[in-house]
């Protein structure tokens, strides 16, 4: 059995919306379906399932960092680097 529901989007809310889908090639419908599915449901990820959104997570950072944007040290990435304000 499935329900429908009526929601207000913003312009912009609905354009991100939009914009996702025509990504991934769905309906924006969709989109938005999986969303509310994802927030209602206690399920683990599989393992392929995580690996698919650590993915699409590190190519968002990727995306949004600036260009001139450098790693990390070793040292910040270290034990003491990270630590260093609690000694």
């Amino acid at each position: 059995m499935t329900h429908s529901i009526t929601i207000e989007l913003t312009e912009a809310v609905y354009q991100s919306l939009s914009k996702e889908a025509k990504q991934k090639g769905k309906k924006t419908e969709d989109v938005v379906v999986e969303m509310v599915e994802s927030l209602t449901t206690d399920r683990k990820l599989s393992d392929d399932e995580f690996e698919r959104l650590a993915d699409e997570l590190a190519d968002y950072v990727e995306k949004h960092l600036p260009p001139d944007a450098k790693p990390l040290s070793d040292y910040a990435m270290s034990r003491e680097g990270i630590y260093e304000d609690h000694l």
